[in-house]
C-alpha cells in the first residue's frame, strides 16, 4: 500500500518571522580584504615582503659574486684549503637562507595577527547589526552552500567597521 507523501507543516506567520531573522551571513574574507582596516594591513604586507624580496636579490647576488671568485681561487689553492673555504661557504649561505625564510615566515604570521586583531576588533561591530535584525548568529558566507542575499551583512559590517575603526592605526598605538 502506497501512501502519499507527508507534507511539510507550513510555520505560523509569527514563526516564520523570526526564522527569517535568526541567521545573517557575512563574507569574513571580505572584512579581511575591503575594510580600510584589512587593506592597510595587506598593504603594509605587502611592501615589507617587496623589501624582502629587494634584499633577498641583493644578499644572492652577493652570494653568487662570493662563490664565483671561491671558483675562481680554486685553481691557486690546495684542495684542503679549497674544501675548508667552500664548507665556510656553504655553512654561510645556509644560515642566511635559514634567516631569511624566518624573516619572510615572520612577515606572514605579523599579517595573520593583525587581521585576526581586526577581526577581534570587529565584533562589538558585528554584535551590534545582529542585535538591530534580532538575530541568533551569523555565519560566514564561506560555510554555506545556498542563501537569500537579503541576509548577508558584508557591506554594512564594513561601513560599520571602516566608521569605527578607520585604518586601525588609532588602535595600535
Amino acid at each position: 500500500i502506497r501512501r502519499p507523501p507527508r507534507s511539510t507543516p507550513k510555520p505560523s506567520s509569527a514563526a516564520s518571522d523570526v526564522y527569517k531573522r535568526q541567521v545573517l551571513t557575512i563574507d569574513i574574507s571580505r572584512i579581511a580584504r575591503d575594510t580600510l582596516f584589512g587593506q592597510r594591513v595587506i598593504k603594509d604586507f605587502e611592501n615589507a615582503q617587496n623589501e624582502l624580496v629587494e634584499a633577498n636579490t641583493t644578499i644572492q647576488n652577493d652570494l653568487e659574486a662570493e662563490e664565483q671568485s671561491l671558483v675562481e681561487l680554486r685553481k691557486n689553492l690546495a684542495p684542503v684549503e679549497f674544501r675548508k673555504l667552500a664548507v665556510e661557504f656553504d655553512e654561510k649561505a645556509n644560515s642566511i637562507r635559514k634567516e631569511r625564510a624566518e624573516l619572510e615566515n615572520a612577515l606572514f604570521q605579523a599579517r595573520d595577527e593583525s587581521i585576526s586583531e581586526l577581526l577581534k576588533l570587529s565584533v562589538p561591530y558585528l554584535q551590534e547589526i545582529m542585535l538591530s535584525y534580532q538575530a541568533s548568529i551569523i555565519v560566514d558566507r564561506r560555510n554555506i552552500v545556498l542563501s537569500n542575499p537579503m541576509i548577508d551583512i558584508t557591506e554594512q559590517a564594513i561601513q560599520l567597521i571602516n566608521d569605527n575603526l578607520g585604518d586601525g592605526r588609532k588602535n595600535t598605538d
